[in-house]
């Protein structure tokens, strides 16, 4: 108990140290002048690579479907973010296929970051469209029809969405000098036999430090045993390396792989919105990224449809599972 209380005691003074260091730092920006503005401008300017996404997307569903946010907690202690993978980048007004979906949550009350993965091959009711896999939303209707889908399905709303091409993958992978991968026998076997004629060959059983090529190879492989479960548990395993690494780099390295990835993505936020989101992960002061897969263990079983491989899912059953683990509550009627 008394060793309980020194760290707490040492971390309040490690936070006020930090709120110490970050007063001066306001301090020197306003006197600085031209040089605050010329940092805020750089900023700004990296940002503005993206594109974006002024059709309100995300707030005409949530009118569409009535969502209080009082009812789904997304009040300012809950921030979810809709992350969506896709493979093309030239006309952003197109729908392409989405190879992963997932929601970043913010748990600024509790102090957590969340990733919960939504696997493609679920067999889901889709509006005004019927019964089809997951994936089938992104490509049937965009963005638009995707978070229908899940809040129609899972009642979980979100703030805003990003859509990456795998291109900005490679590309902030490299920038960071790699990632570091566990790979096992059976992983390495499947790459060997699928990739022989790229960098994947330099791979080897047991921990790798991936480029990018590597490590979007691994995110998509699919052919072991666990299927597509294995293939969603990589990608959150790659993107928590990601954010691991992002965490130790200098400033100068962040400016460095923004600007790399930035025309590769797409985004309703705005600059003054991501600015807060980075604030928020900044004074969390966490490196941990807790992880959900939906469907969740119990509530699936396989099947087909039309010679296609799909997971017949129990939906009420995930709906709370997610609810829980998001808001940490049930279902949100």
């Amino acid at each position: 108990m008394e060793e309980e209380k020194k760290k707490k005691k040492k971390w309040s003074g490690k936070r006020k140290a930090f709120w110490i260091f970050m007063v001066c730092m306001v301090i020197v920006a306003t006197l600085a002048g031209n040089r605050a503005a010329a940092f805020k401008w750089k900023i700004q300017s990296t940002l503005n690579l993206m594109d974006r996404d002024s059709s309100n997307v995300i707030e005409n569903v949530d009118k569409e479907f009535s969502v209080n946010t009082s009812d789904t907690q997304s009040n300012g202690e809950i921030i979810n973010i809709l992350l969506v993978g896709a493979d093309k980048r030239s006309t952003w007004k197109e729908d392409g296929r989405s190879d992963s979906c997932m929601i970043a949550t913010l748990d600024m009350k509790n102090e957590k970051i969340k990733i919960t993965s939504i696997m493609r091959d679920i067999y889901i009711d889709i509006p005004d469209k019927g019964k089809h896999k997951f994936n089938a939303a992104y490509s049937y209707g965009g963005v638009e029809l995707l978070y229908k889908t899940i809040l129609s399905n899972f009642g979980v709303s979100v703030q805003g969405y990003v859509v990456v091409d795998f291109e900005a993958f490679r590309k902030v992978i490299d920038t960071l000098g790699g990632v570091e991968i566990n790979l096992t026998e059976e992983e390495y076997s499947i790459l060997m036999s699928r990739y022989h004629r790229t960098s994947v060959l330099k791979l080897k059983p047991g921990l790798n430090n991936m480029n990018g090529t590597q490590a979007l190879a691994y995110c998509r492989l699919r052919q072991d045993l666990k299927g597509d479960f294995g293939r969603t548990e990589r990608q959150r395993n790659v993107l928590n390396q990601i954010f691991l690494s992002m965490k130790s780099k200098p400033i100068s390295k962040w400016y460095e792989t923004a600007e790399a990835v930035m025309p590769f993505i797409s985004t309703d936020l705005s600059n003054d919105e991501i600015f807060s989101l980075l604030k928020n992960v900044v004074f969390m002061g966490t490196t941990d990224v807790e992880q959900l897969r939906i469907p969740v263990d119990g509530t699936y079983k396989n099947g087909s449809v039309n010679g296609q491989l799909i997971l017949e899912t129990d939906i009420k059953a995930n709906k709370k599972a997610i609810n829980e683990y998001i808001f940490g509550k049930d279902e949100i009627n």
